[in-house]
């Protein structure tokens, strides 16, 4: 399978999603960065290109500890980006599209309004704000004012797609990867969740359901063109 990639960015730019939950007292506020790669299959030669399809690598978790005040999340969001570029293998600057999606739910609307404010005085670097309402009802939606209102179940459903088609990396060094792995297997298809915590999953639901709305293929099983050696681009 030939993957045609989207057309808001050049094949090989870096497309980074990084999603906001919010905590305060008793949840903590996690950042989750991810990045789309590329996956590589067999050769075709009818296309004189490997097989191409989309992956979503995890970068960086962050869990703030309880209490930080809000006003400290861009500069923290800033932080984030500062030290993935400069871990980038690209040997040269490269142009970025960051997408930052925000559980605007609570205290969200305010925070956004913080992220903005940090962005109109060039505080923070380009980014496009993707505010969302999570809720148990059963339609997704969007708001008068362009927030989209997508219910548990959906982004439950699409991170457990994710996972069984193999597009979802999640690096087990990863700082708070097995507080992730267990919080993930507490995820329920009803938009529920058995752990006692969710902030970790949350957070890297909201960035890979934003991802799937742009790569559909993420939540799509791999093709006969995969089961062989592959590598990431």
């Amino acid at each position: 399978m030939i993957y045609k990639q989207n057309p808001q960015a050049p094949l090989f730019v870096p497309l980074l999603y990084l999603g906001l939950d919010l905590g305060k007292e008793r949840d903590h506020t996690v950042l989750a960065l991810c990045e789309r790669k590329w996956q590589l299959g067999e050769w075709s030669a009818a296309h004189h290109d490997h097989a191409r399809r989309p992956v979503l690598v995890l970068r960086s978790l962050v869990r703030l500890p309880l209490s930080t005040a809000y006003t400290r999340i861009p500069q923290e969001i800033k932080n984030l980006f500062t030290r993935y570029e400069a871990a980038s293998p690209y040997g040269v600057a490269v142009k970025t599209y960051r997408d930052l999606i925000v559980d605007a739910g609570g205290v969200g609307g305010g925070v956004l309004d913080i992220i903005r404010d940090a962005q109109s005085t060039r505080y923070l670097p380009s980014l496009t704000l993707v505010p969302v309402f999570t809720s148990s009802g059963q339609e997704p939606g969007q708001t008068a004012t362009g927030c989209y209102t997508v219910p548990k179940r959906d982004l439950f459903t699409a991170i457990r797609a994710a996972v069984e088609a193999q597009t979802l990396l999640i690096p087990r060094r990863l700082p708070l990867a097995e507080d992730l792995f267990a919080e993930l297997a507490g995820l329920r298809q009803n938009g529920q969740s058995t752990a006692k915590h969710d902030d970790l999953a949350m957070a890297l639901c909201l960035a890979l359901w934003w991802a799937a709305r742009h790569e559909k293929d993420l939540l799509v099983a791999p093709t006969a063109a995969f089961t062989g050696q592959t590598r990431l681009a």
